[in-house]
């Protein structure tokens, strides 16, 4: 990775700048998103239960807990720990409360929920919501939006702001990084009329877009203002679905896909570094997968989905890491599931799967 000023960078040369002098930034939404990753459960007081507990004890306390509980999973950065660290002992975020931690796996209703409150020294209130974790049904959650209208994380991040605009008074920020940055979007637009007003700002960091429907609505229209998206020049995980205009290129260390990553992303100051125009791959990808999308009616993007998360749910496995650590006994396991499809159901699966395949082949092409 080429070298640049990282988001932990930000906090050693800057943490040390109360928000009294200081104002809440893009950059303070990415590093308070990220902690959301953290599992709090009985750390942190859960939505509606009194009570606060210090960014600094909710560190001191996570450190405590079994190893096991501290893992990230294999997708979550492996310096998100250090990330929080850096933040709960800096003078920016040395005062901040926690609460409302509320963490829900649901597989029936296929649904991957997180998030916690900080209530920061400024008086405001910042929602982090977590992004896509390393559960099998968080990662077909998101499959789902692609043929969904709403799915059941939205509805309950909507449901989630409320109820902290409840506990305490002031100005109310949301962010997350990646499905969290679409969830934090999704809740101010759904939000309570008296909780909308409250609204600062409303951060996505390379989230996913929207239905045309949700952005041409009367109640996104009102919010649209305080709704900002940062993607990396390279995007392909912010860019799926659609987006107004409203969002800001920024450069990432990285390449492809890797640009996802939050530790990429290049800091000045108080803000990312800002680019004009996304990158010749990130253009070209993204047209290739909107391109495979497009072909399909929702009932095949349903079917494909369905199977193919039927595939990896036949192992057992609950997590990428388990999904990952089986190895070749799960990848038999997968094998025979799909051998027990039926050759029209196989074929149906290996073309819309073809289809991907040879968008993303030609989008390479393109840019060469």
């Amino acid at each position: 990775m080429k070298k640049i000023n990282t988001i932990n960078d930000y906090l050693r040369w800057r943490g040390d700048l109360p928000l009294a002098y200081a104002p809440f930034n893009e950059v303070d939404s990415v590093i308070l998103a990220m902690t959301s990753f953290m599992d709090l459960a009985g750390i942190v007081p859960g939505p509606g239960q009194p009570g606060t507990v210090s960014f600094q004890d909710a560190l001191r306390r996570f450190d405590a807990t079994p190893e096991k509980s501290r893992r990230f999973g294999v997708i979550i950065p492996n310096d998100t720990l250090e990330l929080a660290h850096l933040a709960a002992e800096s003078p920016r975020f040395a005062d901040a409360e926690l609460f409302a931690f509320e963490n829900i796996i649901d597989e029936e209703q296929e649904m991957q929920f997180a998030a916690v409150t900080f209530r920061l020294s400024d008086g405001t209130l910042f929602a982090a919501f977590r992004g896509t974790d390393d559960s099998i049904v968080g990662w077909k959650e998101d499959f789902n939006m692609t043929f969904m209208s709403h799915v059941p994380a939205q509805d309950r991040a909507a449901d989630y702001l409320n109820q902290i605009a409840r506990q305490f008074p002031g100005g109310i920020r949301t962010g997350g990084h990646s499905k969290g940055g679409n969830l934090a979007i999704w809740s101010v637009v759904h939000a309570e009329p008296v909780v909308r007003q409250r609204v600062i700002r409303a951060y996505s960091n390379d989230g996913p877009g929207f239905s045309l429907e949700l952005l041409e609505s009367a109640e996104y229209r009102q919010m649209r203002s305080k709704c900002i998206t940062f993607v990396p020049q390279s995007s392909l995980v912010g860019m799926l679905l659609t987006h107004d205009e409203n969002y800001q290129i920024i450069r990432s260390a990285q390449s492809g896909l890797l640009q996802h990553d939050p530790f990429s992303w290049d800091v000045e100051r108080d803000h990312y570094v800002y680019l004009t125009e996304r990158s010749a791959f990130g253009e070209h990808s993204d047209a290739a997968m909107r391109l495979w999308i497009d072909s399909m009616t929702a009932e095949e993007k349903q079917t494909l989905v369905g199977d193919l998360f039927n595939v990896l749910e036949s192992t057992g496995a609950k997590t990428l890491t388990e999904l990952t650590d089986g190895g070749l006994k799960y990848l038999s396991v997968m094998r025979k599931t799909v051998s027990g499809y039926d050759k029209a159901r196989r074929k149906n699966m290996n073309r819309l799967l073809g289809r991907l395949i040879t968008a993303q082949f030609e989008a390479a092409k393109a840019e060469k």
